[in-house]
């Protein structure tokens, strides 16, 4: 180190007397001889300058030169999934960007939607994720994707957009540019419902028109057959079995009117059922019609208790209790049911002189 300083002043006081020369009156052989022999001095003194290590104290700390750099930078990727998309499909654009480290480490502001040409923008959504890199580390990547219709057959281009982020830690505001992207929009192609073969839609009419003849000829038959048939008789007892049931309510309250008014659907059916003057005979009088018609002995006795309760309800004014109200109504309801069942016997007997069905003639 002092051997350096000394050095350095040596060359200084060379310079100096030789400025100094210049100045001050000398002989000029002196002066020659100074001249000459100053500048071989300076340059010995400049190469061991050189020669000697740089002039530092040792104990003086080093500087660093060693620099810190961040190596956190955001890629952006765009692009199209195909780049040929039929009419009837849908394109997909995606826009990526990755950076290796924390995912909360850049923030994405809103990116605006793409402008587009021949093409319409129907979904999109975004998704994040992490993959390793060599090293123990991980790339954040963030994608946004977009689901677009073509408009019509050519070519198809999305405009290039601006992405804009901000450092979370220095918070310093970055963007970055996207290229154009474009896509051929190509015919159509077929449904899955084209592909089924002509003979099936053909099977299928036939089978379709086959059951609308079905139906059309089962529908005639059965008209024809309806209007071809003898409509059944309904005998005089079934008519009064539903005459009294529209017209007389067994759980009825007001039960002297219904006891009058089923009395009165009774004697009207024996007098059309036997041609007695059923409305103005007494009970005793009907009660004989009944036995000359060969109305059994139980059935006679409890009609005539019947018209007795009729007659006390009518003549005398007396009362009736549910309980009789729905004795009486069981009496009249069960003698037309027997006389419907006797008229139905009837009428599914053979006329005199011919074999029942299913029996051959002797």
């Amino acid at each position: 180190m002092f051997l350096c300083e000394a050095l350095k002043l040596r060359a200084f006081v060379a310079n100096f007397q030789i400025r100094s020369l210049e100045r001050t009156p000398m002989n000029p052989h002196k002066v020659m001889v100074l001249k000459q022999t100053l500048p071989a001095t300076l340059l010995f003194l400049t190469l061991l300058l050189s020669a000697i290590a740089p002039c530092q104290p040792n104990d003086s700390p080093a500087v660093s030169t060693s620099l810190s750099y961040d190596t956190a930078a955001v890629e952006l990727k765009t692009y199209l999934e195909n780049s040929k998309v039929p009419l009837n499909r849908r394109a997909i654009f995606v826009i990526e960007l990755s950076w290796v480290g924390d995912m909360s480490r850049y923030h994405i502001l809103p990116i605006p939607p793409p402008v587009l040409t021949n093409l319409m923008i129907e979904g999109s959504g975004s998704a994040n994720r992490l993959e390793e890199v060599p090293g123990g580390q991980y790339r954040s990547i963030r994608s946004f994707t977009y689901r677009l219709s073509p408009v019509a057959l050519g070519m198809a281009y999305i405009d290039g957009l601006e992405i804009r982020y901000q450092d979370q830690k220095t918070g310093e505001m970055n963007s970055l540019i996207s290229q154009r992207v474009s896509v051929q929009v190509i015919d159509p192609l077929p449904d899955s419902s084209d592909n089924f073969p002509p003979f099936i839609y053909l099977l299928l009419l036939v089978i379709f028109f086959g059951a609308i003849a079905y139906f059309l000829i089962r529908y005639f038959r059965t008209r024809k057959a309806a209007a071809g048939a003898p409509e059944r008789e309904i005998s005089l007892a079934e008519q009064y079995l539903k005459i009294l049931a529209h017209d007389v309510d067994p759980r009825g309250t007001n039960l002297r009117e219904m006891t009058l008014e089923m009395a009165r659907i009774f004697r009207e059916y024996l007098a059309r059922q036997y041609g007695i003057p059923a409305r103005e005979a007494s009970t005793r009088e009907l009660v004989d019609y009944l036995v000359r018609a060969g109305v059994s002995e139980g059935e006679v006795q409890r009609v005539d208790e019947a018209l007795r309760k009729w007659d006390l309800v009518k003549f005398a004014g007396g009362t009736i209790d549910p309980a009789e109200f729905t004795n009486l109504y069981g009496v009249v309801e069960n003698f037309l049911s027997e006389r419907k069942k006797e008229g139905d016997a009837h009428k599914q007997e053979p006329p005199r002189g011919q074999a029942p069905q299913g029996q051959d003639d002797v």
